[in-house]
């Protein structure tokens, strides 16, 4: 490690951070959530943004050896994080393993979005994608079943753009109103997650076809 202080440096930080992690989890584990509820949610986010920003600079650590780098370890981080990207008979879906970030909050951006780059990456060396002139992107938020109804998020409080300019680079010609229509729906599932559904059937749920359609979609909606 004397060779490479400026490893010993960034680990030495990361120590630091895992500590203060600790702390945050000792305060979560402690507080009384009948008593204090609004003390426990805000614990419980702090643990989760805590935990995503020491994933991401552990991340920056392993990418900098040469025998491993950036492209293998957000690979790693894809495939951990359960994203999926897969050709379907609509078109094409991306799950996300969580939902996206709050407008207000940019703090666990690097660590959703910089796998999903390489992962969308990897897909498009694998298979010839179809980019399509007319498209429909449907946003499907999912949501555990145990989750309060106060934690439903407004779509208005979601960032999607960033997801909406990466999907434009590998499915669209372009996400502009002439060419691509946005949809937004929430449901409820085993586990928070984000779907992505990339069709050129921009009726795919309009009301002149849903009937047709809903055996489809009927878990989302």
């Amino acid at each position: 490690m004397s060779n490479h202080p400026f490893l010993f440096d960034r680990i030495n930080r990361l120590k630091a951070d895992v500590a203060r992690f600790q702390y945050v989890i000792y305060a979560y584990e402690t507080t009384d959530y009948s008593r204090y509820p609004e003390n426990f949610e805000k614990l419980g986010l702090e643990v989760a943004m805590k935990a995503e920003a020491i994933a991401c600079s552990t991340r920056d650590i392993v990418s900098t050896l040469p025998s491993i780098g950036k492209k293998r370890t957000l690979l790693a981080a894809a495939d951990a994080q359960g994203i999926k990207i897969e050709k379907q008979p609509f078109g094409y879906e991306i799950v996300m393993p969580g939902l996206m970030t709050k407008r207000d909050d940019r703090s666990n951006v690097p660590f959703l979005l910089e796998p999903l780059s390489y992962a969308l990456d990897e897909f498009a060396r694998k298979e010839m994608i179809e980019r399509y002139d007319q498209a429909l992107v449907w946003f499907i938020y999912e949501y555990a079943d145990d989750t309060p109804a106060r934690h439903i998020r407004d779509y208005d409080n979601i960032e999607s753009k960033e997801v909406l300019d990466m999907i434009n680079a590998f499915f669209l010609l372009d996400d502009g109103g002439d060419f691509c229509q946005l949809h937004y729906s929430s449901c409820r599932g085993e586990r928070d997650c984000t779907r992505i559904i990339i069709s050129p059937d921009i009726c795919l749920i309009s009301c002149l076809d849903w009937e047709e359609n809903r055996h489809i979609f009927s878990a989302y909606v």
